[in-house]
């Protein structure tokens, strides 16, 4: 239900947008210099930190422009406790995306964008397992642990959004990713690695990903007006 009101969410202002956007100028007259940064959060993280103690974590996004094309960088942390049968399943780490947009708007003044992207993700972390026994054999151990001190993974993305300026050098927004192709090394034989920050669980591919994010922009170049003829 929410992909289905973001489509339409998206589909809505896109077509807006274009029905505003002035024709964009001839390639020679434009310019591949960076006019700002544009710095933000994750709002949706900042909310599952705070409605409980299954999931803590933050995330901080950032993109720089050059023309219609955005680098983008994301870093961010996240810790889980994931209650199993008879069990619980602990994980912490930190995680950074890098990649590049394309703004389908054109050579939109207030930059706002729909764009479609491409992002590498890596992650490093740490993860726990204990299992409690409930077989009623006594030999077996009350409890098995299982640990993972220092796993390292990475894995890609397919990205789709919308960036939409609110007010002065604020804009707000949503990204939506497939995530695929996760990988992880380092870790012992006895416990594979099961949730990877910044991707999810590793062992589902394609996985999805949702973020709804707030920028505030710091422009250090003045965009020139769009002369009509």
């Amino acid at each position: 239900m929410r992909l289905i009101i973001s489509c339409f969410f998206s589909v809505c202002c896109v077509a807006a947008l274009l029905a505003q956007a002035p024709k964009p100028l001839p390639l020679s007259q434009q310019s591949f210099k960076p006019t700002g940064l544009r710095v933000g959060t994750d709002l949706i993280a900042i909310g599952k930190t705070f409605s409980g103690p299954a999931f803590k974590g933050w995330e901080v996004n950032g993109d720089m422009d050059f023309r219609n094309y955005y680098f983008t960088v994301d870093v961010g942390s996240w810790a889980k406790n994931i209650s199993i049968a008879n069990g619980l399943y602990t994980n912490s780490g930190n995680y950074f995306r890098a990649g590049v947009d394309i703004n389908l708007l054109g050579k939109d003044p207030d930059k706002n964008m729909f764009f479609l992207g491409f992002r590498y993700g890596r992650s490093l972390f740490q993860e726990h397992l204990t299992y409690v026994n409930t077989s009623p054999n006594l030999f077996l151990p009350a409890s098995v642990q299982q640990s993972n001190g220092h796993v390292m993974g990475g894995w890609a993305e397919l990205t789709t959004g919308l960036r939409i300026r609110v007010w002065k050098a604020l804009w707000m927004g949503y990204t939506a990713r497939l995530k695929f192709a996760p990988s992880a090394h380092g870790y012992t034989s006895s416990l594979a690695p099961y949730d990877m920050p910044g991707y999810g669980i590793i062992g589902r591919s394609p996985w999805w990903g949702f973020n709804y994010q707030v920028f505030w922009r710091f422009a250090w170049k003045k965009e020139k007006p769009v002369l009509k003829k």
